[in-house]
């Protein structure tokens, strides 16, 4: 054998160190899939930092697939305990200092005025469900307490108008604050996030009951 042919059979048996383009591209392939399978792993919308970021729609799809939670409960059950709430609470409201001179009745008066605006002691009465000579008798001691004052009705000389006084106003503010002052003590014991979820949770029960009482039919006489 030459020298030629030996060169030759010794190129053949031994690698020269430096692949050619179709071994380049078979190593890559393992290393592509590896990486592919890695980012499969990572939240939507996040690759790593060598490439670029998914698209907002590939994150909504993302987003929209995600379980979202439901409820374990009836909707009858979730409302009894809703009705069950307001009944303890109109019970920690009732019991609340509401001020020197402030019964649960004139803070309701009182803020049927303040916030509403002047009435008829006819409307009072409705608003209040009680008899007309029971609003009477409230509104002439509110009266003598400086918090509401009662003229003649300028169109209709039969009927009374009321409207709070400013020490009327004033002193719903501060009954309001002492009745409120054991709830609002407890809101504040909150930490941040749960203040937030309760103050979603009284908006959108706010809106629930609202759509409720339009639903439901006007009471009787």
């Amino acid at each position: 054998m030459g020298k030629k042919d030996k060169d030759k059979s010794r190129r053949k048996g031994k690698p020269t160190g430096k692949p050619g383009k179709k071994d380049r591209a078979r190593d890559r392939a393992p290393i592509a899939s590896d990486a592919a399978a890695g980012l499969a792993l990572l939240p939507d919308g996040v690759r790593s930092s060598g490439g670029p970021p998914l698209s907002a729609g590939a994150a909504t799809r993302g987003a929209a697939t995600r379980p979202q939670p439901r409820s374990t409960i009836e909707p009858v059950e979730l409302a009894a305990r809703l009705a069950s709430l307001g009944r303890i609470l109109q019970r920690q409201l009732a019991w609340g200092d509401m001020g020197e001179g402030l019964t649960r009745s004139r803070l309701s008066a009182l803020a049927l005025l303040v916030l509403g605006g002047p009435k008829t002691l006819g409307e009072l009465a409705a608003a209040e469900r009680v008899r007309p000579p029971t609003m009477t008798r409230l509104v002439r001691a509110m009266e003598r307490d400086g918090l509401v004052t009662r003229e003649r009705h300028p169109e209709d000389g039969r009927s009374i108008i009321v409207r709070a006084t400013a020490s009327g106003e004033r002193r719903l503010d501060e009954g309001r604050v002492q009745q409120l002052a054991p709830l609002a003590g407890a809101i504040a014991d909150l930490d941040p996030a749960e203040r937030r979820q309760l103050e979603d949770a009284a908006d959108r029960l706010g809106r629930l009951l609202r759509d409720a009482s339009r639903e439901s039919p006007e009471p009787a006489g």
